[in-house]
């Protein structure tokens, strides 16, 4: 550990600190929305999540090497509290795994210091990432947040090659949907009004109603639109003044990420594909923003035709795209005995 402490510094995040920080999780492939500085506010808006932190560890140069974001989670259970990091840490293993060691060591002990029975990161690491970092404890999380399997699609090919490279009916209801005359709304800045909000909102409740999946308070969305006004994107998808879809999605960095969608349940509408129009709208925006890949968050795993997203990979791999996987979420003890009471609860109410 000694030799750490000469090599890096462990800072918070701060007013005076985020751009740096902004810029160096925008420029690593690990990096996402989940971990810049403005998703403190967002969660810090969410009942029960009041508390967030930001650790970055720095070279002797005063560089960024590895940042993470951890947020007081509420676990329902006496009081009990325990610290998430999603999609975080950030950093390039291959280049900087001491880095890595050096921050989960720091942040762990700091963690422990706040409270909280246990911290569970979902970083995007395969598994010779984690086994870098050396004499680490972890265990398998009790629940995933984060999808391990995704489609990505290569934002630097034209779009004669993405549209070559979609399944033939991926193609068609593309061009349905433009043949219906879909018109698209696109709320960026943190600027929408009440009136699309709440379309998006009454679509949102139609999607879940009808496949089964539950979603969150509208404030919720609310709150990541206007928390994160430089990344987060709201479109709603119409026929004439009758919304049909939406989407609300990222781009930040190289990387945008198709984060909540939803259409309406009217079988005569759902006939004009506008689902599929408006991934093209995005997957178009999302090119005009600079992005290098589009992310569809969270396919079925390879083989798992009974997995929650099957009818939703359908859906997504309509549009071509190849399977990206990470190793699921870990959870690091932070009090042994909690942590084992903890556990053991949850294997119980199973």
């Amino acid at each position: 550990m000694k030799n750490l402490t000469e090599a890096y510094t462990l800072v918070a995040l701060t007013d005076q600190n985020a751009a740096q920080w902004d810029e160096f999780v925008l420029s690593e492939p690990t990096g996402s929305v989940h971990q810049l500085s403005s998703w403190v506010e967002f969660q810090t808006k969410i009942p029960g999540r009041e508390v967030a932190k930001g650790f970055g560890v720095r070279d002797k140069k005063g560089d960024f090497v590895a940042t993470v974001i951890c947020v007081q989670m509420d676990t329902g259970f006496l009081g009990k509290k325990w610290w998430y990091s999603a999609r975080g840490p950030v950093v390039n293993m291959q280049k900087n795994a001491a880095a890595a060691e050096f921050l989960f060591r720091m942040v762990k002990r700091n963690l422990t210091q706040h409270g909280g029975m246990f911290w569970r990161v979902d970083p995007y690491f395969s598994e010779t990432d984690w086994q870098r970092i050396l004499d680490l404890e972890t265990k398998p999380a009790v629940q995933n947040y984060q999808p391990t399997d995704t489609l990505m699609l290569d934002l630097t090919k034209s779009d004669e090659e993405l549209l070559k490279e979609m399944k033939r009916k991926g193609r068609y209801n593309i061009k349905q949907a433009q043949k219906h005359e879909i018109k698209y709304e696109v709320y960026a800045d943190g600027k929408f009004t009440k009136e699309a909000l709440q379309q998006f909102w009454d679509l949102n409740i139609a999607t879940t109603d009808r496949d089964g999946f539950s979603g969150h308070q509208k404030e919720y969305y609310r709150h990541f639109l206007r928390s994160l006004p430089e990344t987060a994107v709201l479109f709603l998808a119409k026929k004439d003044e009758t919304p049909v879809a939406a989407a609300i999605s990222t781009f930040a960095g190289s990387k945008a990420i198709y984060y909540f969608g939803a259409s309406t349940s009217d079988n005569a509408l759902r006939k004009l594909m506008a689902p599929y129009g408006l991934q093209w709208r995005m997957i178009q925006y999302a090119k005009e923003k600079g992005c290098k890949t589009y992310d569809f968050l969270g396919i079925a795993p390879e083989g798992e035709e009974n997995h929650p997203y099957a009818g939703i990979s359908e859906f997504k791999w309509k549009f071509g795209g190849y399977r990206d996987t990470f190793v699921a979420g870990k959870e690091i003890p932070l009090n042994g005995f909690w942590y084992w009471v903890y556990r053991v609860m949850k294997k119980l109410r199973k």
